[in-house]
């Protein structure tokens, strides 16, 4: 069984989950609440299109946040296509010092 999920971020509003575009938070928690009864266990994909919509992806990771998803469920893809855990993420972009 295929327990991925596909989240590709277009732009700074919308998030499309399993095809289905998605603006408004209570249509997003909904997606994931049904996907989270399907399997508790599913992996979130986070696929930001060619510039990264970092106030989208915030709204999606605060979504999963808000309504459970373990934050070892979600993955991001690169650039190359590759899908890393968010701190794979992390270790691989260093912050800047302050």
């Amino acid at each position: 069984m295929d327990n991925h999920i596909k989240a590709v971020i277009p732009d700074d509003e919308s998030i499309l989950i399993e095809g289905r575009k998605l603006v408004e938070q209570g249509d997003i928690v909904d997606a994931l609440k049904a996907a989270l009864q399907r399997d508790p266990h599913f992996i979130l994909v986070i696929e930001p299109m060619v510039n990264a919509h970092y106030k989208g992806i915030g709204k999606l990771l605060y979504t999963c946040q808000r309504i459970g998803v373990q934050l070892e469920n979600l993955r991001y893809t690169m650039e190359n296509g590759e899908g890393v855990t968010l701190d794979e993420l992390r270790a691989r972009t260093p912050a800047e010092p302050a």
